[in-house]
């Protein structure tokens, strides 16, 4: 069984398991074979038709003739007719003759032979066709009697068979053979595009194949290699980080405790100074000193927040919102989800904590916004997808996102680039006089993501 006939729908000329040549070959066999005997016989029965009707009316008119002839002959002679007779009917016969025209008797009331006293002719041989016609004799009523054969008819409807036979069976051949051929070619032709098409298949199984195990092959070391450059962004963070927290130290054991001491002894000369000019000068360096302080101690917390150490990621968002609060009248609204779990990595503390403060610095910088809603939860706690999720909402004025994406705005792209070595996921909304929000995602251990 092909395929066509294992594929051929229910109901359709293949579905009963024949295929197409099988099945037009038995429909056009019989259509063939009714042609070859239409074409065959109709003309020969034509002719054999009307070759004996033609017999027919020529031995009726005959028969006509030869009672004629004798009713003017007994007429003439009405005792020596008899005797010439058959001269007369040979004579007829000759005036007549025709290969149809096999005999002329006649007969008397009675049916014998008036010349031979045999029996009718229609009895002696039944071979013939005969024919006749009433004539009176004297006082006697008779027949002449003309006796016809159809042989030569029948001999040329015999070889009218033969070629019109012939005839038929080459349109019966023609009709059955080229729907078959047409039907093979076709056949051919499919089974040619269908090994074709198996043929391209089967290859493009195996391009496929090869494709996919190249591309398989390609992105493992996509991902090798994108691993190892987030290794070894986790670890230029890292430095970065210890590097900031080693400056960090530095600022604050030595020039911030140098200003400190200069504080102090600023502070003594004030009190044991004379002079009210030189008191003045005391005090203003004194407040100097401790403007200097301050902003020292704001880049320690910039540069390493020792309060994520004291307090937590949660104590330090905390106690940070509530400075910028405080320092520049804007109201924040912030909650906290798990964030007391342990398990997160230093560096993800940091950067969400950071993101908070690049965030809140934007909100002073450019958003000029009445509110601000902060969260952060950790979610899916202990699991692979353990995260912690960072959503900053405010209702300043909005910004264009692309926009400030084409001009490269350093804490936008700073916030996107710290977020992404870290494996995790960002995403900035804003619409101009709508507002803004930011929401990221960390693993909260960067090595397994």
């Amino acid at each position: 069984m092909t395929d066509r006939e294992q594929l051929a729908p229910e109901g359709g000329l293949e579905g009963v398991g024949v295929n197409l040549e099988r099945y037009l070959a038995a429909r056009l066999g019989p259509l063939a074979f009714f042609l070859l005997v239409v074409v065959a016989i109709s003309a020969p029965l034509v002719y054999l038709g009307m070759g004996v009707k033609t017999i027919r009316t020529r031995a009726s008119s005959t028969a006509k003739l030869v009672a004629e002839l004798i009713h003017e002959e007994a007429q003439q002679r009405p005792v020596l007719w008899r005797y010439d007779a058959p001269k007369l009917l040979r004579h007829v016969s000759l005036q007549t003759q025709h290969q149809s025209i096999v005999r002329i008797d006649l007969t008397d009331e009675d049916g014998r032979l008036i010349e031979l006293g045999q029996a009718p002719p229609g009895n002696a041989d039944r071979q013939l066709l005969w024919y006749w016609e009433p004539i009176e004799l004297e006082r006697e009523v008779g027949r002449v009697w003309v006796g016809v054969t159809s042989r030569d008819v029948e001999r040329q409807a015999s070889l009218i068979f033969l070629g019109f036979a012939a005839l038929g069976a080459l349109l019966a051949g023609v009709m059955y053979a080229l729907p078959l051929k047409a039907i093979i070619e076709a056949e051919q032709r499919i089974d040619a595009s269908q090994s074709a098409l198996e043929h391209l298949n089967t290859n493009l199984e195996a391009t496929v194949v090869v494709r996919s195990s190249q591309l398989q092959e390609a992105l493992e070391e996509v991902r090798d290699k994108e691993q190892r450059l987030r290794d070894l962004s986790g670890r230029a963070v890292a430095m970065q980080e210890a590097e900031r927290r080693s400056l960090s130290r530095e600022l604050h054991d030595s020039a911030g405790q140098a200003l400190t001491a200069i504080r102090i002894n600023l502070q003594l000369l004030a009190e044991i100074a004379g002079n009210p000019s030189a008191k003045t000068m005391a005090t203003r360096t004194m407040e100097l000193a401790d403007s200097t302080l301050e902003e020292i101690r704001r880049v320690v917390d910039r540069l390493a927040p020792a309060v994520l150490d004291d307090l937590g990621l949660q104590g330090a968002v905390e106690r940070h919102c509530d400075d910028f609060s405080e320092r520049t009248g804007v109201e924040i609204d912030y909650a906290f989800a798990d964030l007391d779990k342990p398990g997160v990595d230093t560096g993800v503390e940091t950067a969400a904590y950071r993101i908070v403060q690049e965030s809140l610095t934007n909100v002073a910088r450019h958003a000029k916004a009445e509110r601000v809603e902060i969260h952060l939860r950790r979610l899916d706690a202990g699991s692979l997808h353990d995260r912690i999720s960072i959503e900053i909402v405010d209702d300043g004025e909005g910004f264009d996102v692309e926009q400030v994406r084409a001009k490269g705005r350093r804490g936008l792209e700073g916030m996107r680039e710290r977020v992404e070595l870290l494996g995790g996921t960002i995403e900035i909304s804003a619409t101009p006089g709508e507002g803004a929000s930011i929401r990221v995602e960390l693993p909260v251990k960067p090595d397994s993501v």
